[in-house]
């Protein structure tokens, strides 16, 4: 088993150490990777706490069509954005998303689940993804006495997009299910009193679990990180919808050519993708991670 075989080391609950070196020693692979992951996990910390996660620039989700209007894609420019971790997920070039294909491989039921009277409710998502790049020869491990043994040459710090239906939104007040600021409490607030809040928030933001920021960000050791509103839950409670360190992107409201009430058990809705227009497209709901010279425009500082 390779490293790509497992959870990416961020995201385990455990504070990495720093490697410590001394003649004499002798190194293994784990070495090498416990410190990336530790030169990792600290940038990545920084940048969850200083810009929280969101989208940096770009990622703009909407939809295309070609010249006949037969068929439909979502289409997402290319971006920067930080993840929950901190980690930057880059997207080099617009990347797309085909929407027959994706809408005809969901089951008829949870289609009509998502159903809800603006049309089949679903959330884009970006999540970060490592993958492998070329191989190279390795001694084999495990109960093998292979002599051609591969491992990945390069880790790409890659993505993946998710359009995920969303029964629990489909009658929801459109605030519902979707993103907050991590200070929410405080944005709230008479402008007076938001620097007292803000400090206090702060203050209390590592180990009191009922404020926002807190359950946002602070995890201590030991414990997984959890799902926010934006990445629902399934119908059982068992598990979030999306995983919870992928970010929320966009909310589809995809038209279709029915109502609710007139599409029976095991059938599908029909959606109508020459409907889907920017209106129906939520790109500002997400989070952002403003740069501090953008916050020095706006506020003329």
């Amino acid at each position: 088993m390779n490293a790509l075989d497992e959870v990416d080391a961020l995201e385990a609950a455990d504070r990495p150490d720093r490697p410590f070196y001394d003649t004499g020693v002798l190194l293994g692979s784990d070495d090498f990777r416990d410190e990336q992951t530790y030169h990792r996990s600290r940038l990545a910390r920084a940048l969850a706490y200083l810009a929280g996660a969101g989208t940096l620039i770009g990622l703009k989700a909407a939809a295309v069509a070609n010249e006949a209007a037969t068929e439909h894609e979502l289409k997402v420019g290319a971006g920067l954005a930080i993840d929950r971790l901190g980690r930057l997920i880059e997207v080099p070039r617009s990347w797309c998303v085909r929407l027959e294909p994706w809408f005809l491989a969901q089951p008829a039921d949870a289609l009509r689940a998502a159903h809800g009277a603006q049309g089949v409710v679903a959330d884009l998502f970006l999540r970060f993804t490592p993958q492998a790049r070329g191989r190279t020869p390795s001694f084999a491990q495990g109960a093998f006495d292979a002599t051609d043994a591969l491992v990945p040459n390069r880790v790409r710090d890659a993505f993946r997009f998710e359009l995920v239906l969303r029964p629990d939104a489909k009658d929801a007040p459109a605030t519902d299910f979707l993103p907050r600021s991590r200070f929410q409490a405080v944005r709230a607030l008479d402008p007076a009193d938001r620097p007292d809040a803000l400090r206090d928030a702060l203050l209390d933001g590592w180990n009191d679990a009922t404020n926002d920021h807190a359950r946002d960000l602070a995890r201590p050791d030991g414990e997984a990180l959890p799902p926010l509103p934006e990445h629902g839950a399934a119908a059982d409670g068992s598990a979030s919808l999306a995983d919870p360190t992928s970010l929320f992107l966009a909310r589809l409201l995809i038209p279709t050519l029915e109502a609710p009430a007139a599409v029976p058990p095991g059938t599908r809705p029909t959606a109508d993708f020459t409907a889907l227009d920017a209106s129906r497209i939520d790109n500002t709901s997400r989070r952002f991670a403003y740069p501090a010279d953008a916050l020095a425009a706006v506020f003329g500082i």
